[in-house]
């Protein structure tokens, strides 16, 4: 009735683990421990570590590189300074790697970025429209006061970009022709 449970061994081959990682990283790059966490689940630790051993003195594996294309696609998506940091923090990298790309961005030019591709330019910036999007770009990683920064420089450029084109339609019309 029952059938019998085969518990399958893990290998401990390193030389098929280290196959294993080096099949993983010509997709992408991953941080040690995320590759760490793939290996454990075929392999036993010893052929983990020295798989992973060989990976990092061929400079197969960087936590360095993984930290760029991290930050990359964090940045591109519009993500704030604190999702980057819990995203690095969970995939194991140490603020060694991110801490630069985290002093060098213009974190209020990206969340300034997300507005203009998030509001709508027909839509009126009521009160509850700020707090709604403020709470977006919160929830996205910002602090606080790059949420209101970048709000108020969306605000303005709305408004020096509205008033560029009514001061256009005015020289077009009719009575300055």
């Amino acid at each position: 009735m029952f059938r019998s449970s085969t518990v399958k061994k893990k290998d401990e081959d390193p030389a098929h683990a280290l196959n294993a990682a080096l099949r993983l990283l010509t997709r992408r790059e991953y941080s040690i421990l995320e590759l760490y966490t793939k290996l454990s689940q075929k392999y036993t630790k010893e052929a983990v570590k020295d798989a992973l051993k060989k990976c990092i003195d061929n400079s197969w594996q960087s936590e360095k590189r993984y930290m760029e294309m991290l930050f990359n696609h964090l940045k591109n998506q519009c993500y704030g300074p604190r999702k980057v940091v819990m995203e690095a923090s969970k995939k194991g990298v140490k603020s060694e790697y991110y801490q630069q790309y985290l002093d060098e961005t213009d974190w209020i030019e990206i969340a300034l970025t997300f507005l203009n591709k998030k509001i709508p330019n027909d839509l009126e910036l009521t009160f509850e429209n700020k707090q709604k999007y403020l709470a977006s770009l919160a929830r996205r990683g910002f602090s606080t006061s790059d949420c209101l920064e970048a709000m108020e420089r969306y605000e303005s450029d709305r408004f020096l970009s509205n008033r560029s084109e009514e001061h256009t339609s005015e020289l077009q019309s009719p009575m300055y022709l």
